[in-house]
């Protein structure tokens, strides 16, 4: 009951929050407004440390959806994890976590958002390995080093900024060095796990699935994307810059709709399609659709945590297991959910009137009348296929046979708990046309043949009925094949390999550093080195016959009567 009245008291905090949120995001929306607040915290040594809010259309609407998501993830929390112990400190490292990204999202000064961007690396961890078994610790680890790749990036893009100003309300645009931009970019690519920094994202799967609904949706994987968005007048700068971006997302995407057809996890297909979304949402922004690879995040949001908090109330009637062939027999008990999921599906589809479509189909019609190369479209296609392939599976396996497992056990879920869910399916249906009329509201005059428009739906009948008379693509089975993939082409292995000799490499020289101090390891390693340098240079030359001593210290002489 105490644990009850914990989830109940942080759901109506956060729900408050995000009905005030809201409205603020209305107001600044409607009268095209930015609201900046600062006030100092503390001086020291006559400088002033000055917390700074910067209050616009992104912010505003961007946390409004955080808090949506995190209100009704207080609620599916509870029925998730009942069973287990320790659900007060799960409850206080979740809203740890949501502050740190509500931190990001909201802060300008530099040194503060350095806070909650190590906030979010940090708690990310302990909620990763809350389960405290071999797999977890290994996932969260592993996410760990990545984020710490990404802290380290992001203090040396603080450091070469303060050169300049720490605020980014006053920060020029014209900055003459492109390294800075290049370490901002790998900042923010190492957080929303674009490729190569791809393979954490997978295994942060290793989380309840409250907190996967949470990390994969609006607040850790979106992070890099979000501030991506927000440094855009320096981005955009860099041409040069820009068209690595769009290559490198366009592979992310690619890649891992490749590797999700493969999968037979329920989870990891998930994160494996937010993956090819953050990747979508990123060619979009390198494409210069700023407000159309924003619209499309928040979309993204809603509709993905949904799908994550439906398949977590199937995988409970399944015990815990994740395997998607068993997919029909864990939606025996639970009909709601499963009338929720296929609301969460259509909008990953991009059903036409869901907010998928809206978000999704204008970047499509926008990169269509770019002047995007035709490789860059073939891709862009390729990945769409992939999408309706591996959503196409969730509905192959939806509608099979019932296999019920011999450890089976059914829950029916609460009343509120069920109430929560049809709330947030009511969002998806709801606010994709509602954030395109405050935030994109430009395309509504944007002119489009009609035929443009019915186009999706007809792609999406055509491939619903290949794919479903054509059974043998998704029983079809390729050992090989399958866990090439599932590794996400070794991926994962190389990456966890790299970084594993790299911070033990670092970890040694800190050792040693500290046992035999800073200055004697230096000593002794420049030492051994020069030694050995200098002991190979002999043997060298005593290998060397007169004759050619006698030419090179010739040829040697004549260069040095040159320089000097």
């Amino acid at each position: 009951m105490t644990s009850l009245y914990h989830h109940l008291l942080w759901f109506t905090f956060l729900f408050m929050t995000f009905i005030v949120s809201f409205l603020m995001a209305i107001y600044v929306s409607y009268l095209n407004e930015s609201f900046y607040v600062a006030f100092n915290l503390f001086s020291f040594w006559n400088n002033d440390m000055i917390v700074s809010f910067y209050f616009d259309y992104m912010s505003m609407w961007f946390s409004t959806v955080i808090l949506l998501i995190s209100s009704v993830i207080m609620v599916y929390s509870y029925f998730y994890m009942a069973p287990y112990s320790k659900t007060v400190y799960f409850l206080w490292i979740t809203n740890l976590f949501i502050l740190s990204m509500l931190l990001v999202v909201n802060l300008s000064n530099l040194f503060f958002l350095m806070l909650g961007w190590d906030g979010l690396g940090l708690v990310s961890f302990f909620l990763i390995v809350y389960y405290q078994n071999q797999s977890s610790i290994t996932s969260g680890v592993f996410t760990l080093l990545m984020n710490r790749l990404g802290d380290s990036f992001f203090l040396v893009t603080i450091m070469l900024f303060f050169y300049y100003h720490s605020d980014l309300t006053s920060f020029s645009s014209n900055i003459p060095s492109l390294l800075v931009l290049t370490f901002l970019m790998l900042t923010f690519m190492t957080k929303s796990a674009l490729y190569p920094f791809s393979p954490w994202l997978p295994l942060a799967m290793a989380a309840p699935t409250p907190i996967s609904a949470l990390v994969h949706s609006s607040t850790l994987v979106t992070s890099g994307l979000y501030l991506m968005m927000r440094f855009s007048y320096l981005l955009y700068s860099s041409y040069t810059l820009m068209k690595v971006l769009l290559i490198l997302s366009l592979f992310t995407s690619f890649y891992a709709g490749m590797n999700s057809i493969f999968e037979k996890d329920l989870k990891k297909m998930i994160a494996l399609s937010t993956l090819s979304h953050l990747g979508f949402i990123g060619m979009a922004f390198s494409a210069g659709l700023l407000q159309l690879a924003f619209f499309h995040m928040l979309t993204h949001a809603l509709f993905k945590s949904l799908l994550f908090m439906t398949m977590g109330d199937i995988m409970i009637n399944l015990n815990h297991s994740q395997d998607i062939r068993y997919l029909s027999s864990g939606m025996l008990y639970t009909p709601m959910s499963c009338l929720v999921m296929y609301v969460s599906i259509l909008n990953l589809l991009g059903l036409p009137n869901l907010s998928g479509y809206f978000s999704k189909d204008l970047v499509l019609e926008m990169m269509n009348y770019s002047s995007s190369s035709i490789l860059v479209m073939v891709v862009l296609f390729l990945n769409v296929f992939f999408t309706y392939y591996y959503t196409y599976q969730l509905f192959f396996y939806s509608f099979q046979p019932i296999k019920v497992l011999p450890y089976q056990n059914f829950h029916a879920p609460m009343l509120f708990h069920t109430v929560c869910l049809f709330f947030m399916a009511v969002s998806t249906l709801v606010f994709g046309f509602f954030f395109m009329s405050h935030i994109c509201s430009f395309i509504l005059f944007y002119p489009v043949p009609t035929v443009n428009k019915w186009l999706p739906l007809f792609l999406n009948m055509m491939m619903f009925l290949v794919l479903f008379l054509n059974k043998k693509l998704f029983t079809s089975n390729h050992p090989l094949i399958n866990y090439y993939f599932s590794n996400m082409m070794y991926l994962s292995n190389i990456m966890l390999t790299a970084s594993s000799n790299l911070y033990y490499s670092l970890g040694f020289m800190l050792v040693k550093s500290v046992e035999l101090g800073i200055f004697n390891y230096t000593l002794n390693s420049f030492t051994k080195s020069s030694f050995f340098q200098l002991s190979h240079l002999f043997l060298k030359l005593s290998m060397l016959n007169s004759m050619k001593l006698v030419l090179y210290g010739s040829i040697l002489l004549l260069v040095m009567n040159l320089i000097f």
